[in-house]
């Protein structure tokens, strides 16, 4: 392959790391700058063309990468350059072993693509492995990009993510809360917050009579149903909106109480209600509640020694 072809493939694909770089960083560069850094970093190719031997060392290897990143993101302070350095190696040794892990897992032909494609081979590089990298590379990237995305998602869900316990009666249920500053549903009587429960993981708290109840609210006043006396204080009707769907009711219990395990600590609360819906709150089962943030704030008042 000729030279400027391979100089052309480096400056797209060095380009293409520093966006990887900067997308999971979330900085706001301006483009022209990512693309002054790829054409900084696709310099190195005609290294060894000049009599200067330091320049295809490891060293100047560093010494371009860092130049790169300092190009693209800029250098505010050293924990910001460090980190937008530390990704950028990440991200660059991540793609490049994906490359060869890929690229070995299909274990080529080459005696055989060689007859297929050229008789004779030329300039620099196998033209078949150039082939696969030009075509396997964006395919890597984008998905590079959604793993590191769904990664970050997954972090920050994790944060908010708290274990906890239900008691009522002789009956407990160990459950995984996803604390939801966005739910601020309360009992417009009493004031209390609801916590959100996926019905399916309560069924055994639950008498068989009252499981109907909740997932249809019309059947708390079939004369059919007969309520538990035991329970009858407990439940209560909640209105509530979801998107698209307005004067909505979700049928609520109030618990003995609720303990909450967080970092060695835990803390309980009995100022509460717990809706239950017959639908599955996670769809990879992460969490199987959700917690208004004011539920929390009242259990740390009543920390469990």
């Amino acid at each position: 392959m000729y030279l400027d072809i391979i100089w052309i493939l480096n400056f797209l694909f060095d380009s293409l790391l520093l966006f990887l770089t900067g997308l999971i960083l979330k900085r706001r560069t301006k483009k022209w700058r990512v693309f002054l850094g790829g054409f900084f970093g696709s310099l190195i190719i005609f290294a060894p063309f000049t009599p200067f031997a330091i320049l295809t060392s490891s060293f100047f290897k560093i010494f371009i990468s860092i130049l790169m990143v300092i190009v693209a993101f800029g250098f505010k302070r050293m924990k910001y350059f460090f980190a937008n350095l530390s990704i950028f190696y990440l991200v660059t040794f991540a793609m490049g072993g994906a490359m060869i892990g890929v690229h070995y897992l299909l274990n080529f032909d080459y005696d055989l693509a060689n007859a297929l494609f050229l008789t004779h081979i030329q300039g620099f590089g196998d033209p078949i492995s150039w082939l696969f990298v030009i075509l396997g590379f964006p395919v890597l990237w984008y998905f590079s990009k959604n793993t590191f995305d769904r990664f970050e998602n997954h972090k920050i869900q994790s944060d908010q993510l708290i274990d906890l316990e239900v008691f009522i009666f002789d009956k407990s249920v160990r459950l995984r809360g996803l604390v939801d500053s966005g739910n601020q549903l309360y009992d417009p009587l009493t004031r209390r917050p609801v916590m959100i429960v996926s019905l399916k993981k309560m069924t055994n708290l639950l008498p068989k009579e009252i499981i109907p109840i909740f997932n249809n609210v019309n059947q708390l006043w079939n004369e059919s149903n007969e309520v538990p006396n035991e329970w009858g204080n407990r439940l209560s009707v909640v209105p509530y909106r979801v998107v698209g769907k307005d004067h909505q009711l979700i049928v609520t219990f109030r618990p003995d109480k609720v303990m909450f395990m967080q970092n060695e600590e835990k803390f309980q609360t009995d100022k509460l209600l717990i809706g239950l819906v017959n639908q599955k709150l996670s769809s990879d089962d992460t969490f199987d509640s959700i917690i208004h943030p004011k539920i929390l704030t009242s259990a740390k008042g009543q920390q469990v020694s």
